[in-house]
């Protein structure tokens, strides 16, 4: 008799572990499902880092499924791919949509988005190359003192409505810090011809008559003539006086300090010629302000 009770609680006490396994399996299957298909959901409404938790979730209920690691992998490529094209690192985000593109048997809703993104930033790294170009020239003509010149190449890039995009923004800032050097630079040439004009007007009055006699000994009429109308100077050559900050020649150690000042103040010194910064030093002397200051009313 007590064999026969022995025999029925084993067989009880199998039925009940046997039946609380099945239940505890079944109930984690459902707990997977859900959070596989919450994760799909939160995919679909663009919540990235809810997809992932849910991801995360269903990998704790089936250890290594493969599946819920597809998934997670290819929302964390997409994320990476959308923080690297916020950050304006256009490769690294063309890498990672390229890699959530080819993840198969997931997302079928990233691999559309991701396709999307790719396109924009293939025609973003074509913009950057062609506007790179533009400043690239217009910065060259900065350095020749060819002021106008540069700011006209620059309207080729401030009239483009792309331009003026988040994904532009670096090139964008130092296009803006080279137009105002430019117009630092006409500013600064036109004082220089207007005192130059001044202080030679009164001399050239009283030396007119005894140089046109001297010389019309040896010039014939239609080279007096010429002589007498030119009244210009070559405006892209830099005289010594351009050069000098209260009668002394600014030196290279001088222009190297000012270019870490005017950085400090928040300007773009490296897209500065060296004439740059010596006009940016006098014109603040004249003004009576610091570099800095200076650099923050009018080269920011």
């Amino acid at each position: 008799m007590k064999k026969w009770v022995w025999v029925v609680a084993t067989i009880v006490v199998a039925l009940l572990i046997g039946g609380y396994a099945y239940s505890n399996h079944h109930a984690t299957a459902k707990e997977y499902q859900a959070a596989m298909a919450n994760g799909r959901s939160a995919i679909q409404d663009k919540h990235y880092t809810q997809a992932e938790s849910y991801f995360q979730n269903a990998l704790k209920r089936r250890l290594n499924d493969k599946p819920a690691q597809r998934y997670l992998t290819q929302t964390q490529r997409f994320v990476s791919a959308e923080n690297a094209l916020d950050d304006l690192k256009f490769a690294s985000a063309a890498d990672h949509y390229a890699e959530v593109k080819n993840t198969t048997n997931a997302s079928t809703v990233l691999v559309k988005r991701a396709t999307a993104q790719a396109k924009l930033v293939k025609g973003i790294r074509a913009n950057v190359k062609q506007f790179k170009q533009i400043l690239k020239t217009a910065s060259g003509q900065n350095q020749a003192l060819n002021y106008g010149q540069s700011n006209t190449t620059l309207d080729e890039l401030f009239n483009n409505a792309k331009f003026r995009q988040k994904y532009y923004k670096n090139l964008y800032d130092q296009a803006l810090a080279l137009r105002k050097a430019n117009n630092a630079g006409q500013t600064s040439a036109a004082s220089s011809d207007s005192s130059s004009s001044s202080s030679s007007s009164a001399t050239s009055s009283s030396s007119n008559t005894s140089a046109t006699n001297s010389s019309s000994a040896s010039l014939t009429s239609s080279e007096q003539s010429a002589a007498n109308n030119y009244s210009g100077s070559n405006e892209y050559t830099v005289t010594q006086k351009q050069k000098e900050l209260d009668g002394k020649t600014i030196t290279a150690g001088q222009i190297t300090s000012a270019r870490k000042t005017i950085n400090a103040a928040g300007g773009q010194a490296d897209a500065m010629s060296d004439q740059d910064v010596r006009v940016a030093l006098q014109t603040a002397s004249k003004k009576g302000i610091s570099l800095t200051k200076y650099t923050e009313q009018y080269l920011k």
